[in-house]
């Protein structure tokens, strides 16, 4: 009786299937017992010694601690110690809880409550003997009363000791049972493994033989399509698993033409597409170029901007030198008795512009030292009260002019801060300068307060005035260089638009902050911090992101 090569290898199959069933089923059973133990060590063995040196740990630190209550006589750290030591008391109990619900035999329950029984004989002692014996003393000494707490430990280490073995003993005992499970599984799938070779290798020989003469035949066919010749066919007449290869390979000459069509086909639009990532490629090498030469324009600014700084400092530089001389001369002439009027009044006038032009070639050349990064400050001890009338004998003469009063607020209990007094009054002044400047039959006032902005104390000075204001729209302008809220050429009020946005550079370099609320018709406040001590850049950074304002700067 003849049976199709599908039955045979069937057949063959089932063998090894059910080789493989007897197997697995040994497997998982010898897998499940494993699995047993080892998820009693993860469950029990590793969070019980987890605990065990938690509590351990724990252990340790109220031994610190009362060697710290020991050592410190102050009652103030003594009472923080001893709270920290109930601390350490709760959180005894709370491992305590936790290990319990790991008990996993009646000898670890045992142990466990050893280990209890000794820490809560460690608590008695710390609290009825240790803690009130070391009241008594002041000295600090440690040997007499540390060393009377040692059996009460010793015994707490024995029954730690005692519960750490039991935990130990019980992962020993679930690796011994892994290891016989893994020897007893190991003996029998190398057993199973060689029966199922051998009968597979039995079926093997005998199909082999049978199923070889008949693949020749295919060999030799499947060796002619490779020349090239596509005519003839195999022509099995077999009804099995072999003669429906044959006909199927009579259906690949029958398509292959067919697909070497579309195969040329594809061919084409493959190098439709490979010509068109060509053209993408090269628009993607022209935007990078692009990039690379936008990069090297950036650069070239960046080197045109310092060019700027450096010709505006050494220019300011060399026009300050010869108007200080025509200062000089000036007030020589001035203070001269031998001229009279007119020309009294005319040398009034060179002075005043001469000064005028001299404040704004500094503050151009402080700008530029800015912008280069070489702003030196000097820092020393300033007197506030004695800083705050000085602003205010500076300020009195221009706001009189506009027929302004001047008022200063400083509290008693502000003495003195560590900055740079020149340059905190260069900006005190400009502020009070513009309010003067922008108010008429109206008032000024400076109030000197302290505030705190996180960790950081500070001074801080509000420059409040009842002048025109400036819109809300425009606010943003004020501390951008060369800006003015009026720049038209027909505008009232003269300057250089570099006052604030230079108050602004040195407020942050001192460390603080600068910020302004006005309204139109209304007056304006502009508020300087200044921290009372000098801090880093970075920290002066993070700490102007945090503070407070009052009004938005450019």
């Amino acid at each position: 009786m003849r049976f199709p090569i599908r039955a045979k290898l069937l057949g063959a199959l089932a063998i090894d299937l059910i080789l493989m069933m007897v197997l697995g089923y040994f497997a998982v059973h010898q897998m499940a017992t494993m699995n047993e133990r080892a998820v009693f060590i993860e469950r029990h063995t590793i969070p019980s010694l987890d605990t065990v040196g938690d509590m351990t740990t724990a252990i340790n630190r109220y031994r610190a601690r009362q060697l710290e209550f020991l050592i410190y006589t102050n009652s103030g750290d003594r009472n923080r110690i001893l709270d920290q030591m109930r601390a350490i008391e709760s959180e005894m109990s709370g491992y305590f809880l936790t290990y319990r619900s790991l008990i996993g035999s009646p000898r670890e329950q045992e142990q466990l409550d050893a280990v209890e029984a000794a820490w809560s004989e460690v608590v008695k002692a710390n609290h009825e003997r240790f803690i009130p014996a070391v009241r008594l003393v002041s000295d600090g000494s440690v040997q007499p009363f540390y060393s009377r707490m040692n059996p009460a430990y010793d015994a707490l280490d024995q029954a730690m000791a005692g519960l750490v073995q039991e935990n130990q003993r019980q992962a020993r005992a679930s690796l011994d049972v892994v290891a016989a499970s893994y020897d007893t599984a190991r003996t029998f799938i190398m057993f199973d493994t060689v029966v199922a070779i051998i009968i597979s290798a039995a079926i093997g020989l005998v199909l082999s033989a049978r199923i070889a003469r008949r693949l020749r035949r295919l060999v030799e066919a499947t060796n002619r399509v490779s020349a090239g010749n596509f005519v003839g066919s195999i022509n099995e007449q077999i009804r099995d698993e072999i003669g429906d290869l044959a006909r199927a390979f009579d259906q690949m000459l029958a398509s292959l033409r067919h697909q070497r069509s579309e195969l040329e086909d594809r061919n084409r639009a493959l190098q439709e597409s490979l010509a068109r990532q060509s053209q993408l490629m090269e628009e993607i090498v022209r935007g990078k170029q692009a990039e690379a030469e936008a990069e090297r324009a950036r650069a070239a600014a960046e080197a045109a901007s310092q060019a700027k700084s450096a010709f505006l400092a050494t220019m300011s530089h060399e026009l300050r030198t010869p108007l200080n001389a025509i200062l000089g001369y000036a007030q020589l002439l001035h203070l001269s008795k031998s001229v009279t009027e007119p020309h009294a009044q005319y040398l009034e006038r060179i002075l005043v512009s001469g000064r005028h032009l001299l404040t704004l070639i500094s503050d151009v050349l402080d700008f530029a030292k800015i912008e280069q990064g070489a702003l030196e400050l000097e820092y020393s001890q300033v007197h506030i009260p004695t800083l705050v009338d000085e602003l205010v004998a500076m300020t009195l003469p221009l706001a009189q002019r506009h027929h302004n009063q001047v008022q200063a607020y400083c509290p008693a209990e502000i003495d003195t801060i560590e900055t740079d007094g020149r340059r905190l009054r260069q900006v005190l002044i400009n502020l009070l300068g513009n309010a003067a400047k922008f108010t008429e039959n109206g008032t000024i006032r400076l109030e000197v307060t302290s505030v705190q902005h996180g960790d950081v104390a500070g001074i801080q000075f509000a420059v409040i005035d009842t002048g025109i204001g400036i819109p809300r729209d425009k606010q943003d302008k004020l501390f951008q260089p060369f800006s003015q809220i009026d720049s038209s050429v027909t505008r009232r009020y003269e300057g250089t638009g570099l006052g604030l946005a230079l108050s602004k550079q040195i407020v942050q370099a001192l460390g603080g902050t600068i910020a302004v609320e006005s309204d139109v018709g209304v007056g304006s406040t502009f508020t300087v911090w200044i921290p009372t001590r000098p801090v880093s850049a970075v920290n002066s950074s993070s700490l102007a992101s945090k503070l407070p304002l009052v009004g938005e700067p450019a």
